[in-house]
């Protein structure tokens, strides 16, 4: 009797916690303080309040408003709820440094602040209260840390819900800097794994050694200096379990052969920063090209064969946005097989030797990454170039639109050849 009366106060009282409408201070967050130009960057709010639960089955949704120093008008988006109850609130910006600001596509350019403000409506004392939160847009091989220290406190909300702990990026400059062996850092590896924060799949059967690569030590003190993003730090994790270098099983990490180490070694001896860093990105640039041909289809038009890897590769992404905008962005490598130098063309939306085609409709990009309107390729390199495709940025452009009952193709019209790549959005 006395086990009954214990269990049946306990359901009594559990049941209204779970479904409670008690009023809390909401929080918000960009995903990253340090944000690249031209690519996609999500912000967070976390506000139960915000769980309505008038339709059971459905998130929540609400608008926000984003700016920055290059777009001070701003515009609003939408954030929709994670899960039915989950009470976070994700929406997403196409952060551009060209064009004009539309939709979810902020103008910014490198070096702005980028704002976003919430009001609460449902602060516990019946009030309602702004909150910010801001980030940085970064400048290519400068230290954004500064940048990030002029921010008001007030705006800087993700420093107490950052993805990864502070202690691991403490640890991260501290193994840079040999203050603390790998054993210590595999210890926060292993911690990011456990926490899903870091995505791992892939099992490495690699021969294992005690040796680890040294550029993977610049990567880490490059993060504790405010140098590279949390999400580049993620990143370069995530390569070395791909490419074999960590190994990781159900209940450990370790670090296994470094066959890249030896090639990196080369470039340790080199006196000049600059010129050692040329020499380390290069040589990484060319392990990237290697994997990246091997998860690929392969697309031969005159000298330069395509490689495409498909959606979910190596940064080849789709989705319908929070507000229902179909985003595509496709990277693809180009080698170039001939005895001369070629150059890729795209000045603009409507002079591009590049779009998506759907059978019966020509889509003109949103975004892309050639200079001054080419690319061009020396005999015997590789390139990879970004293109993605989304809202009308305008010049001649159009809004890309998704329909799942079409098959669409990434189509190549240079004045070398012409040839339609099977992108297969919707397997």
């Amino acid at each position: 009797m006395n086990l009954l009366f214990l269990i049946i106060p306990l359901l009594v009282f559990s049941i209204p916690i779970a479904f409670a409408e008690s009023s809390n201070v909401g929080t918000m967050y960009w995903k990253q303080e340090i944000i690249s130009t031209n690519s996609f960057v999500d912000i967070y709010v976390h506000d139960n309040d915000m769980n309505k639960k008038e339709y059971p089955n459905f998130a929540d949704k609400f608008m926000i408003s984003v700016w920055s120093d290059s777009s001070p008008a701003g515009l609003e988006i939408q954030v929709v709820e994670t899960g039915v109850y989950s009470g976070i609130f994700k929406g997403r910006v196409f952060v551009a440094d060209s064009g004009d600001t539309v939709k979810n596509r902020l103008v910014s350019m490198p070096g702005d602040t980028v704002y976003a403000k919430y009001v609460d409506f449902t602060m516990p004392d019946g009030s309602t209260s702004e909150i910010f939160s801001a980030a940085i847009v970064k400048i290519s091989g400068q230290n954004m840390q500064p940048l990030l220290d002029n921010i008001d406190s007030k705006y800087r909300m993700s420093l107490s819900v950052e993805q990864v702990p502070s202690w691991i990026k403490n640890n991260a400059g501290w193994w840079a800097n040999d203050d603390i062996d790998d054993d210590a850092f595999i210890q926060g590896i292993q911690f990011l794994i456990k926490e899903k924060i870091l995505e791992i799949n892939e099992t490495s059967s690699a021969e294992k050694s005690d040796k680890i690569p040294a550029w993977v030590k610049n990567n880490a003190g490059w993060w504790a200096e405010g140098q590279i993003t949390e999400s580049d730090f993620l990143s370069g994790i995530t390569h070395l379990v791909k490419t074999g270098i960590i190994s990781v099983s159900d209940d450990s990490v370790e670090l296994v052969s470094d066959n890249v180490d030896p090639l990196l070694t080369e470039c340790q001896s080199i006196k000049s920063t600059y010129k050692r860093l040329n020499c380390e990105k290069e040589i990484k640039q060319n392990l990237e090209f290697i994997e990246f041909k091997k998860s690929s289809n392969e697309y031969g038009v005159g000298p330069i064969t395509y490689y495409y890897p498909g959606i979910g590769n190596f940064g080849n992404e789709f989705e319908i946005s929070s507000s229902g905008q179909a985003m595509l962005r496709l990277r693809i490598l180009a080698e170039n097989t001939g005895n001369e130098v070629i150059s890729l063309k795209c000045t603009g939306p409507s002079i591009c030797s590049y779009d998506v085609w759907d059978g019966s409709k020509a889509f003109k990009y949103a975004g892309m990454d050639f200079v001054s309107g080419q690319i061009p390729i020396n005999p015997g390199t590789s390139v990879i170039f970004n293109m993605m495709f989304g809202p009308n940025i305008g010049y001649g452009g159009n809004q890309f639109e998704y329909d799942s009952s079409k098959s669409y193709s990434f189509r190549v019209n240079e004045n070398f050849g012409s040839i339609e790549i099977p992108l297969k959005i919707n397997e």
